[in-house]
Parts: C-alpha cells; structure tokens; sequence
C-alpha cells in the first residue's frame, strides 16, 4: 500500500502542476515600494486574465497562471502607470514593476538627435535660385546733354528747391494717423484669398478663382471681378491660411473592464499656430452600431489667458504634444464590438 503512494505522489510531482504564480514587487522611480496600485494581466489578444491590487511594500501576487505571453500593467492615481511583458514557461515568474507620472522620452530625443547628419547633408547640398527677369537699364541724361544754362540759373534753382521743401514740410504736418479704436479695427474683416497670380508686366493679383477656361481666368478680388487673358499670365500659386492641426500619435493604449473602457494615448498639434481647448473625444458601438456608451475629456496644455478673461490650460502651441487617459463608462446589456477616436478643437483670440 506503501509503495502505491509513493508511486501516485512522484507522478503527481512529475505531470500535475501546469498553472505557476507570479510574485513581484511594484516600485516608482524613486525605486520605493508603492501599495494599492492595479494591477492586470492580459494576454496577447488583449483579454484580462487576472488583477489584483499592491500590497505593503508594492508586493503582489498571481496563483495559477497558464504558461504563455503575457503584459502585466499597473496604474496608481498619483505614482503614474507603467507595463512589463512576461513568459510563463514551466517555473514560477518573479517581476519588478516600475510606475512613473510622466512618459518617457528618451526614443524621442533620439529621434530628434538622429537627422541631425541628414540636415547636415541638406544644407551642404546646393540651393536652386530661380532666374530673375533682367531689368533693362534706365537712360540717363548725360552731364554734356543739360536743357538749361545751369551756371546762370543756380540761385534760382536753389531758391525753387527751398521752396518745394518748405511745401513738403507744411503737407507732411497736415497728414496725421487718426485714433481708431481696436475693436473698430477687429470688425473690418480682410478676405482671406488662396490664389496668387502673377502676370507678365509683373503685376501681382491675389483673389479666387471663380471660373477657368482654355484662354482665361475669372477672379474675384478685392476690388472686384476680373477677367484675365491666360496668355498675359505668368504664374498660379495656391495658398492655405495658417491653421491648427491636432493628431493622435499611434494608436491608444486600452484597458479592458466588464463596466467601462481605458483609453490613454497622446496627441501632438503639427499646425502653425495655436489650437485652443483641445478635447479628445470617444464612442463605443455595438455589433448593431448602437452607440454603447461615449465621453470626452480636454488634454492638459498651456495656460493661456484670453481676451473674454477666460482662464484654461487646455491649448496646444504649434508641434507640442500632451497626454490623455479617457475613461467610456459601458451601458447595461451592451457588448461592445469596437470604438471610434476623435478630436476637436477651436480657435479663439
């Protein structure tokens, strides 16, 4: 009977335990333990397998994990969040997890110290001058060839000189800029144009193109429509008025919960001026496209202060970027298939 046991007891230790635990410790960048963070594990389909939170010291602890790839990912409220990817082959996992407040930049900074070489080859490489049309030169009247005794009129022509000087002085006085008011000027609005025409005499026309034909153009200008013969012109360029532009850079990073949805991701204003209250907005829809549940939050920008007296940090100044943690709160009875990402924003002076 003895001898039986002992048999069951050594093929248990040899085939029985297939599931092992994952221990570790959760620490910031300080390297002090830090408790009550969350905790989950996801694997590679991105589906939670198990959460738990920090203990005493950072300490935690997983029982009976499946061999396989796995993500451990942390968020404290105030420490920050941070993720580590892990195996789980045929012994126990020990980890050490670190949880920072602020995203890490050191590939940025080597992507922007990579192009230095390549701007350098930019620069040295040589730059193409358009040709200029040559002026012809301006017939002067030669010293032998004067009109007049000048010898004999001199004085006369002095005293016609100090006279002209005299008017010009008077006229100069009498034209004065009037006071306009600001708020007068800011209710004259200037048409913004996209087209710059340049014509053979070199005159240079700005409007919109209203029509075009083989042989001419219609353009709507400030002073009104003209008709333009296309043989009189010699250049079209097309120009956009400097706007904001604000994007997402690469995809958003998800936590999955049976009641809600975590979105946390970054944004980047690559326009040429300024983007005001910058606010990312999100929707999940079900399999029937019924909306699940949607939300939005403002990034966290500069602070600007605007002439209404309003006070809001939430601008992005031109290729400056700001982080996002959106949280989409789930509708009883909805399963939700997929999502959607937008984001707007306003300009305001």
């Amino acid at each position: 009977m003895n001898k039986a046991l002992s048999w069951i007891f050594l093929f248990g230790l040899l085939i029985g335990k297939d599931k092992y635990g994952v221990t570790g410790i959760v620490q910031n960048a300080d390297g002090e333990g830090v408790k009550k963070v969350e905790l989950s594990i996801f694997d590679t389909e991105g589906e939670e397998v198990k959460s738990t939170k920090s203990k005493g010291g950072g300490k935690f602890k997983f029982k009976k994990i499946e061999p396989g790839k796995y993500t451990l990912y942390g968020e404290h409220k105030k420490e920050g969040a941070g993720e580590i990817n892990f195996n789980v082959v045929d012994e126990d996992v020990e980890l050490e997890l670190i949880i920072t407040s602020e995203p890490e930049s050191d590939g940025e900074e080597e992507m922007a110290d990579a192009p230095h070489e390549e701007e350098k080859e930019e620069i040295s490489a040589p730059v193409l001058i358009p040709q200029q049309r040559k002026k012809p030169p301006k017939a002067l009247l030669k010293f032998e060839e004067t009109f007049f005794e000048y010898k004999s009129n001199l004085k006369a022509l002095k005293s016609e000189i100090d006279s002209l000087k005299r008017v010009v002085k008077g006229y100069q006085k009498s034209q004065t800029m009037p006071n306009v008011n600001r708020e007068l000027l800011d209710l004259i609005q200037v048409p913004a144009y996209h087209h710059r025409i340049e014509l053979q005499n070199g005159t240079v026309v700005t409007g919109d193109i209203l029509e075009e034909s083989d042989s001419t153009l219609v353009l709507k200008t400030q002073i009104g429509t003209l008709v333009l013969k296309k043989e009189m012109v010699v250049r079209v360029d097309e120009f956009d008025k400097p706007a904001p532009k604000v994007i997402f850079l690469g995809d958003p990073f998800i936590n999955y919960y049976p009641d809600r949805q975590i979105f946390s991701g970054r944004v980047k204003n690559t326009g040429e001026i300024r983007a005001d209250f910058v606010r990312v907005i999100g929707n999940l829809f079900d399999q029937t496209t019924a909306n699940s549940g949607s939300d939005s939050i403002f990034v966290k920008g500069t602070r600007i202060v605007y002439n209404t007296n309003v006070v809001a940090d939430t601008a992005l100044e031109p290729a400056q970027t700001a982080n996002y943690v959106l949280t989409i709160p789930i509708r009883k009875g909805r399963k939700v298939q997929y999502h959607t990402m937008d984001i707007h924003w306003e300009r305001t002076q």
